[in-house]
């Protein structure tokens, strides 16, 4: 005659548990980042994302930044040799399963043109299955100048004298924005800058060509 024994319910649970331990087999890695001239291999953040995956970034946090973003830094995939180098400000967070860089610049777009910081370049890094896949998109969302502001940028190009060193860089970045805005005439103003100025060296040179790099984003995008 058969003896049938209850197994107590906590030994029930402890069971099931231990059973369904491979279902959540996709525990997420933790790495460091590879060796690179950039910076060190550290993680100062991990993402996880849903799929096991972890994308690891190395470098320089802004202490004091809210939301908090990087500067000067890198990120791989945890047992993926390629990484990705930013050497800008950026705002980096996780949103569905998809890492979002988002390129900070300073952009004189406030009231009276005062600096701001400005979403510019966005970059989306994800998994379809096993692929990576990475998008990248300019922000066309960016607040454009009314006319009164564009005519006011152009009478300052029109009447700035070239040897105006501190005023003509703030000038330039107002141009690109003018001529992102759509005007025809600052866009002019803006490719005649290094003419009007002379040759532009060291951190003028460097912000200039910056600048034209971002309009060249900007029409492409």
């Amino acid at each position: 005659m058969a003896h049938y024994y209850m197994i107590p319910r906590s030994i029930v649970i402890l069971l099931i548990i231990l059973n369904l331990a491979p279902c959540f087999g996709q525990t997420n890695q933790n790495c460091d980042c590879p060796k690179t001239i950039y910076t060190g291999t550290k993680a100062d953040t991990i993402f996880y994302l849903s799929n096991g995956k972890s994308i690891v970034l190395c470098g320089y946090k802004n202490p004091e930044s809210s939301p908090t973003n990087y500067s000067e830094f890198v990120l791989a995939v945890c047992g993926i040799d390629t990484i990705w180098k930013a050497l800008s400000t950026c705002e980096v967070r996780i949103i569905k399963d998809t890492l979002l860089v988002v390129q900070l610049k300073n952009l004189p777009l406030g009231k009276n043109f005062q600096y701001q910081e400005t979403p510019w370049k966005i970059e989306k890094i994800y998994f379809n299955k096993d692929d990576l896949q990475r998008k990248i998109s300019i922000n066309k969302q960016i607040t454009f100048y009314n006319q009164r502001q564009i005519e006011s940028v152009i009478v300052d190009f029109e009447s700035l004298k070239p040897e105006s060193d501190d005023n003509r860089m703030n000038l330039a970045y107002k141009l690109f924005i003018a001529s992102i805005s759509g005007d025809k005439k600052a866009r002019s103003y803006f490719f005649d800058f290094p003419t009007k100025f002379g040759v532009l060296d060291g951190a003028y040179k460097e912000e200039y060509m910056d600048l034209t790099t971002m309009l060249q984003q900007w029409d492409r995008k």
